[in-house]
């Protein structure tokens, strides 16, 4: 029986019958009676054999006592016509099978029998009849009793017997049947069907199972019919909580979903801001420059001006100071151009992370870019970063996501990777791979491939399954927020179209694969870090 109310039994109705409660008693029963039974014929057949035989002894006997004289006289006088007749006459007896005289003298009357029944037969003595000589043996009288007569009595009576205890024995399965099957059969197969009622946990039946019995059998159902009753009650709890939690579930699982994507754009927004403190850190060096290229030139047109009020400028301070205005001025550009380009990186970088949308660009460029505008974190760090740049190819993609990936490679790097290290080496490569006997400037088949690889302390086994996963990280309370990768596995699949996979030994470093098509799919992602509702 399972939770949801159905029910199974383990034999089919046609088994269930002949391995039944009654059939089984039955035959338990009637095989204790006939085993008794057995016992009781073959105790009777010995005592009515043992009686028929004393009584046929006792019978023969009787008869010979009564022909005892006669025998005698007619041995005596050798009158074997009155032997013979005494002897038919004692074979007439319906016990008597066989009856022989054997005399020392006259020889032997009747034929006698030979074998190992012989020994079976009755001897009697017979006597000489004369007073003189005292009565002296004249000879023996033999008589075999007939089995056949006694086995025949006896099988008579004991068949009658045998007979009337198997027309016991039926009559009493009969009753016992009856009996079991109203009191004791009946009742079980009512609570078997019970207890295969379709969705019987789910809607048990309302009427009583077995209403008025108050015996073994009506405490049993009673019982049973409460236990499911409880079990329909557990079960309404059961889906209640069931339903309630799933509702409970989908509610916090939106409110995670909310929290993730705001802590997702808090996330962008921190980095957004790191770039920014760093680019105008590095802003901070050519415009100082600039300012104080700006500041000699005004020193020298003062000069000059106060020269020629004074009517005291001369060719070779004039050649002097146009010089110094040069050099200045060439300074002021090249600074200038320095913070042109910072702020156009910076510009181009912040753009295309908060706008999100695809456009061409190329692959190696967008690296470049991202890391000049990482150079001002990098620097305050002992660790480099090495490129192997083959992909200078222009993709259709979101350059958005490619580099924060590189932002987020590199970060992970040098807080994760290099965790208690005073140098290291972050290697970052790309390569595009053309399809196989394709056009080669077919750009809906080319893929980039983007890999990230440090040499630090590495990823434990038991970690690595859980990289990609949200909130999974380290250093939890230390200012690891477990995004970080997360965000890249969203951006790779989501964004990208792509396949991300990790590689890591343990004191060997760790390796990031990315792979990419060229040519990226319609927009029609959600934009990272907006809220759900």
């Amino acid at each position: 029986m399972t939770l949801n109310g159905s029910t199974s039994l383990p034999y089919t109705p046609k088994e269930m019958g002949r391995s039944s409660l009654s059939r089984t008693f039955i035959l338990y029963t009637l095989g204790l009676f006939a085993v008794l039974g057995i016992i009781f014929i073959g105790i009777l057949t010995k005592i009515t054999w043992d009686a028929s035989h004393a009584r046929a002894i006792r019978v023969t006997e009787a008869f010979f006592q009564a022909t005892k004289r006669p025998f005698e006289r007619a041995i005596w006088t050798v009158n074997a016509d009155a032997t013979l007749q005494l002897i038919r006459g004692l074979e007439s007896l319906e016990v008597v099978e066989k009856v022989w005289v054997e005399t020392p003298d006259t020889g032997n009357f009747g034929e006698p029998v030979t074998g190992p029944r012989a020994a079976e037969a009755l001897s009697y003595t017979l006597n000489s009849p004369s007073t003189i000589l005292h009565k002296d043996a004249i000879g023996q009288v033999f008589i075999l009793i007939d089995r056949n007569t006694i086995s025949y009595e006896i099988v008579s009576t004991v068949g009658f017997i045998v007979t009337a205890i198997i027309v016991y024995l039926l009559l009493l399965a009969i009753v016992i049947r009856t009996v079991f099957r109203r009191l004791i059969g009946q009742p079980l197969s009512a609570i078997v069907d019970y207890l295969s009622t379709p969705r019987l946990i789910e809607d048990p039946p309302k009427a009583e199972l077995m209403p008025g019995r108050a015996d073994e059998i009506g405490i049993l159902a009673a019982s049973l019919q409460s236990m499911v009753q409880r079990r329909h009650l557990d079960l309404q709890k059961i889906q209640e909580y069931q339903t309630n939690l799933e509702d409970l579930v989908a509610h916090r699982t939106e409110q995670l979903k909310l929290v993730q994507e705001e802590l997702i754009q808090a996330d962008n927004l921190a980095a957004l801001g790191a770039l920014v403190a760093g680019v105008s850190h590095e802003l901070n060096t050519p415009l100082g420059n600039a300012l104080m290229a700006a500041t000699t030139i005004k020193d020298s047109t003062g000069y000059l001006r106060t020269e020629l009020e004074e009517q005291k400028l001369s060719k070779e301070a004039l050649e002097n100071e146009v010089e110094r205005i040069s050099d200045t001025a060439h300074i002021i550009e090249k600074t200038l151009g320095r913070a042109r380009e910072l702020v156009g990186n910076f510009r181009q970088v912040a753009v295309d992370r908060q706008s999100e949308k695809k456009r061409s660009f190329n692959f190696d460029h967008i690296i470049r870019e991202t890391l000049a505008t990482l150079q001002p974190t990098l620097k305050k760090t002992p660790f480099k970063v090495e490129l192997d740049l083959h992909a200078d190819e222009i993709i259709d993609s979101y350059p958005g996501a490619v580099s924060q990936l590189v932002s987020n490679f590199v970060e992970n790097a040098i807080k994760h990777g290099y965790e208690g290290r005073s140098e290291g080496l972050i290697k970052l490569s790309s390569q595009v791979v053309h399809p196989k006997d394709k056009n080669r400037n077919n750009s809906n088949e080319r893929k980039i491939i983007f890999k990230c690889q440090d040499f630090g302390v590495g990823i434990p086994e038991k970690n690595l399954k859980k990289v990609f996963e949200p909130f999974f990280t380290t250093k939890f309370g230390k200012g690891g927020s477990g995004l970080g990768m997360a965000i890249c596995y969203q951006l790779v699949t989501e964004a990208l179209n792509g396949t991300i996979s990790v590689s890591s030994s343990v004191g060997s470093g760790t390796e990031f694969i990315i792979e990419f098509p060229a040519l990226a799919a319609q927009d029609t992602r959600k934009p990272l870090g907006q809220k759900v509702h």
